[in-house]
């Protein structure tokens, strides 16, 4: 039975068998893991910093009562968003950057996208503070961290189930309603960083900033990526 058929093993077309991606499968309980702790200890908080970039009601609650990066809910929330939006930037990079991201280990490249998506957040927050002291808006530099934080901690509770049923269900027209609620998300916040630093007639001086060191970064990256 075992020798005389016609079915051998060099017949085995690999190519066409889903192999699991075991990685992944820990990233997402982990990232399941944080949410709930986060959901369960810190509820409110968390619902303030979603409803903050919309209303500003919620935001000025955010200013009195949350600090970024200065409680425990912060920190286990920025963990939970640089690591959900790095898992779907390597997931996008696999399938339609393969002949890239193929180039290292599944883990390396959520590694090094992790150590860049941190760094960028750490810059961001040193270019805040040199535009707030540079043109003297010390008291936006502090709304315009806590708009962006709001930014990507909505974007990241958005993300995690869609990259969910992109993985398991195959489903990858979810990445066109991810791209859809990136561009919503991202005019909101673009919209409440120019109310708050067009007060003075200093609305140019956002401008520049905005285009120079917000939009400008990821153009570049993105080109980067493009020519590799």
């Amino acid at each position: 039975m075992f020798t005389r058929h016609w079915l051998t093993v060099t017949q085995f077309q690999w190519d066409s068998v889903a192999q699991p991606n075991n990685w992944i499968t820990l990233i997402f309980c982990v990232l399941l893991l944080l949410f709930t702790i986060i959901v369960v200890a810190f509820r409110r908080k968390l619902f303030l910093i979603c409803r903050a970039l919309v209303s500003q009601r919620h935001f000025s609650l955010v200013q009195r009562e949350v600090k970024i990066l200065e409680e425990r809910s912060s920190l286990l929330l920025l963990v939970f968003d640089l690591l959900t939006i790095t898992t779907g930037l390597v997931m996008f990079g696999n399938t339609y950057l393969s002949p890239v991201m193929s180039r290292l280990p599944f883990i390396a490249n959520v590694g090094i996208c992790f150590g860049v998506l941190l760094s960028a957040f750490f810059l961001k927050l040193l270019c805040n503070q040199l535009y707030a002291t540079l043109y003297g808006r010390q008291k936006e530099s502090a709304a315009m961290n806590q708009y962006k934080f709001s930014f990507m901690t909505n974007f990241a509770i958005l993300l995690f189930p869609m990259l969910i049923i992109i993985h398991y269900m195959q489903l990858r027209t979810c990445y066109y309603i991810l791209a859809v609620i990136l561009a919503l998300l991202f005019l909101t916040w673009a919209f409440q960083l120019m109310k708050n630093n067009s007060i003075n007639g200093r609305g140019f001086h956002f401008f520049l900033y905005f285009c120079t060191l917000e939009i400008l970064p990821w153009l570049v990256g993105l080109k980067f990526i493009l020519i590799i």
